[in-house]
């Protein structure tokens, strides 16, 4: 799944980021329609987040809830307690909070440096880790800015509504997410969908580019991630700094030495003994001293 997500960008450096190509070919910088991203090292479901969407072969950015809000709700947002802050690709098409987003043509971009994800290994401990993408080389959707951590560019859905039935609209957006790939599915098994390069975000954005549904195979596993452990402050919602991202030694898997195999195993034949002479006695079963019990003594 994905539960923090971390953009540390200012407003005009996303747009700088995430500059594109319009339909002539020129160089374009995304438009804010409203307000600016403020950073946030630990975001967590509800926060304020940057979304980038398409309209009218243009792309503009807006900041919005991250959790999705239908356009059917009307009460206040106090009253809308369901979780929708990541959608399963899978079933993208049954849920009607979903579907009815998705066939509108109401997809996004959530660009973000990255997310944290904890281990889900049952009886491990649980070991925050920051999750960014591969760095080395400059990737595919232009992004020559920041070679060391460039932007995660995940495919979300949003949508807008009238809280309260106000003149305005309320914006909100979901992550969706897919099967965890072989880079990371030993720590989770879901993982954000991930766009890799500018025709897939060409195509994910801009409604004319393909139907809704051809879409669906652009949500797939993406082996582009790496990740290291982090502080376990990142487990507080309320920590939004830079230390959040320092990076740690993950535990280390204590040895058991030859002694300890030793008494453990013999622990184990011990207590078995113990418990198949603990039972009730069978016809013929005693010790000596039952068998010779009502025996006369020989002096």
């Amino acid at each position: 799944m994905c539960g923090r997500l971390v953009c540390v960008l200012e407003g005009q450096n996303l747009t700088v980021r995430c500059q594109y190509r319009d339909n002539s070919g020129n160089i374009k910088k995304p438009e804010w329609e409203s307000g600016y991203h403020v950073p946030g090292y630990n975001l967590p479901p509800t926060s304020q987040i940057p979304v980038l969407y398409g309209k009218m072969g243009q792309r503009f950015f807006r900041s919005m809830r991250w959790g999705l809000v239908p356009s059917t709700h009307t009460k206040s947002l106090k009253e809308f307690n369901l979780s929708t802050h990541n959608c399963c690709s899978e079933t993208i098409l049954e849920r009607p909070i979903y579907s009815r987003a998705f066939l509108k043509g109401q997809r996004c971009v959530i660009p973000a440096d990255g997310f944290f994800e904890w281990n889900s290994t049952k009886g491990a401990e649980k070991i925050p880790y920051f999750v960014h993408k591969s760095r080395g080389k400059e990737d595919e959707t232009g992004d020559k800015h920041d070679t060391e951590h460039p932007l995660l560019m995940i495919a979300g859905l949003y949508d807008k509504c009238r809280l309260n039935n106000e003149d305005s609209f309320f914006y909100s957006a979901s992550v969706i997410t897919v099967s965890a790939s072989s880079s990371i599915n030993w720590l989770h098994h879901r993982m954000p969908a991930l766009l890799e390069t500018e025709e897939e975000i060409q195509q994910w954005l801009h409604t004319g580019a393909l139907k809704s549904k051809d879409t669906l195979p652009l949500l797939s596993p993406r082996v582009c991630i790496d990740l290291y452990p982090v502080s376990k402050v990142v487990n507080s919602v309320y920590i939004n700094s830079p230390a959040c991202l320092e990076k740690t030694e993950p535990p280390k898997k204590r040895k058991v030495n030859t002694l300890e195999k030793f008494f453990s195993k013999k622990q184990k034949t011990d207590s078995t003994v113990e418990v198949s002479f603990s039972g009730p006695k069978t016809k013929g079963e005693g010790s000596e001293e039952d068998a010779n019990r009502g025996k006369p003594t020989t002096s």
